[in-house]
C-alpha cells in the first residue's frame, strides 16, 4: 500500500453508524478496487475475530490489489460506541503509521474528487517547490543590510591642518589699523600688534573588530570585509559629528522660524535673506569671506521652499534652482553661500561661516591586522587621530530657531 502523507490527525473519530455493516465496508473496498485500477489505497474491513492474526474488527490494507485482507498491513481496529443521542457509533482507531494515510486520502478525495485522489496522492512523490522549501538553493545577495551607505559633507566647511605628530600649534595675529588722513608734518601713530600661540593636541578616533575562526568559516558573507568597510565609513560619521559639534560652538544669533506660514495669505512669514544677510555682514566685518551655510536638512528644506527664496506659483528668481536643490547635498542658489546639507547638523541650527573658521588638525591613520593563536580569532583595528577645532570665532555664527 503506497500512500504519501504528512497531514496529522487523531488516532481516532466517530463515523456515521450506517458503516459498521461487514456488506458496507467490503463493497466500499472493491469499489476503490475497481476505480482505482491496481486497488492501492482500498482498505479491506474484516468484521470479529480473524483467527491466526490476533485481531478484531480490523481494516487491512489491499493484498495485491484485490478485494482481499492483507494480514500483514493492519490499518485500524473498530469498535461500536454509543453516542450522546443514544445511537451506535463506529469509532476508528488507527495504527499510527496510518493515521495520516486516511486524512490524506479523505483530502485527496475532498479536494480532487474520488477518481483523481489517487493520482494525486501517487505523484506525491514527485519533489516540488514546497518539497524543498527549508533547503532549496538560496540566492544570497552580495550586498547585506544594516550597512551605512551615506556620504558625509562637513568636512567641505573647514580647513584640514596636517599634524603628523598629533599636535599642531596655532598662531594668532592681532594688527591695529592705519591711521587715515594724516596731517602734514604729523608723524603717524604706530600700527599695534599683538602675538598669541595656542597648541592642540589631536584626539583619537579608533575601530576595533575581530571575528572567530569559526565565525569565519561559517559565515555566508565575508563579514570581515563587510564590517571593515562599516567600521571605515563611521569612522568617518564620527569626525563628520565632531566637526557638526565644533561648528555650532560659534556666537548664535538669534533667527526666525523659516518654515512657519502666515495663516491668513498662506505665505512664509519670516524671509531668510533677512537672517543670513545679517550675520554675512558681521563675518565680513571682521574680515572673513563667507564660504558656506551648514544645515540639516528640515533647515534646507524650509529655507529651499519658503516662498521668499523660491517665490509664488513657481516665480521666483530661485524656482529653478531650489527645485533641483531638495535632493542635494551641495547647493548653490544665487546670492546666498554655498549650503551644505548634512543631518549630523542639529534641525534648528544654520551655520553660516568661512571656511578658515574651523581647522581640522588631521593626524595619521593606523590600520592593523592580527591573529590571536591561542585565543583562535582574528582581528582589525583602525585609529585616525583628528581635532576639529575653532580657531577664529570671528569668522562664523550660528542662527538658531530658524526651524521647528
Amino acid at each position: 500500500m503506497e500512500l504519501i502523507m504528512k497531514a496529522k490527525i487523531p488516532t481516532q473519530w466517530n463515523v456515521a453508524p450506517n458503516v459498521m455493516s461487514t456488506k458496507y465496508a467490503n463493497a466500499r473496498s472493491k469499489a476503490a478496487h475497481e476505480n482505482l485500477g491496481d486497488g492501492r489505497n482500498s482498505i479491506i474491513y474484516v468484521p470479529g475475530k480473524v483467527e491466526d492474526h490476533g485481531f478484531t474488527d480490523t481494516a487491512f490494507a489491499s493484498l495485491n490489489g484485490t478485494p482481499l485482507p492483507d494480514y500483514d498491513t493492519p490499518i485500524a481496529k473498530f469498535s461500536v460506541k454509543t453516542a450522546d443521542a443514544g445511537l451506535p457509533t463506529l469509532q476508528h482507531a488507527f495504527y499510527d503509521e496510518f493515521a495520516s494515510a486516511a486524512q490524506e486520502w479523505a483530502d485527496a478525495v475532498e479536494k480532487y474528487g474520488y477518481k483523481d485522489a489517487q493520482r494525486m496522492i501517487a505523484t506525491a512523490n514527485i519533489v516540488n517547490t514546497q518539497t524543498i522549501s527549508q533547503t532549496k538553493a538560496l540566492n544570497i545577495l552580495d550586498r547585506v543590510l544594516g550597512l551605512q551607505t551615506r556620504s558625509y559633507f562637513l568636512e567641505l566647511a573647514v580647513t584640514k591642518v596636517p599634524a603628523p605628530q598629533l599636535v599642531f600649534t596655532v598662531d594668532t595675529y592681532a594688527e591695529g589699523s592705519v591711521q587715515a588722513k594724516v596731517p602734514e608734518m604729523l608723524e603717524a601713530d604706530l600700527i599695534s600688534h599683538t602675538e598669541s600661540r595656542s597648541t592642540q593636541t589631536l584626539y583619537k578616533n579608533v575601530g576595533h573588530i575581530a571575528e572567530t575562526e569559526e565565525a569565519q568559516m561559517m559565515a555566508s558573507h565575508n563579514t570581515m570585509a563587510l564590517r571593515q568597510d562599516k567600521t571605515i565609513r563611521d569612522m568617518a560619521r564620527l569626525l563628520n559629528s565632531q566637526i557638526a559639534t565644533t561648528l555650532e560652538t560659534a556666537t548664535d544669533v538669534s533667527g526666525s522660524d523659516w518654515g512657519a506660514l502666515d495663516g491668513t495669505y498662506f505665505v512664509n512669514s519670516a524671509n531668510p535673506s533677512t537672517d543670513i544677510q545679517g550675520v554675512v555682514t558681521t563675518i565680513r566685518g571682521n574680515g572673513f569671506n563667507v564660504d558656506f551655510m551648514a544645515v540639516h536638512d528640515r533647515v534646507a528644506t524650509d529655507f529651499l521652499t519658503n516662498t521668499h527664496i523660491r517665490g509664488q506659483g513657481g516665480q521666483g528668481p530661485a524656482y529653478g534652482q531650489t527645485v533641483m536643490a531638495l535632493n542635494q547635498n551641495v547647493i548653490n542658489v544665487p546670492g546666498f553661500p554655498t549650503i551644505i546639507v548634512d543631518q549630523a547638523k542639529t534641525a534648528t541650527i544654520a551655520t553660516v561661516g568661512s571656511k578658515d573658521a574651523v581647522w581640522v588638525g588631521d593626524g595619521p591613520t593606523i590600520v592593523a591586522n592580527y591573529e590571536n593563536v591561542q585565543g583562535g580569532y582574528r582581528g582589525w583595528m583602525i585609529k585616525s587621530w583628528k581635532f576639529p577645532y575653532l580657531s577664529q570665532a570671528g569668522a562664523i555664527r550660528d542662527l538658531t530657531g530658524v526651524s521647528a
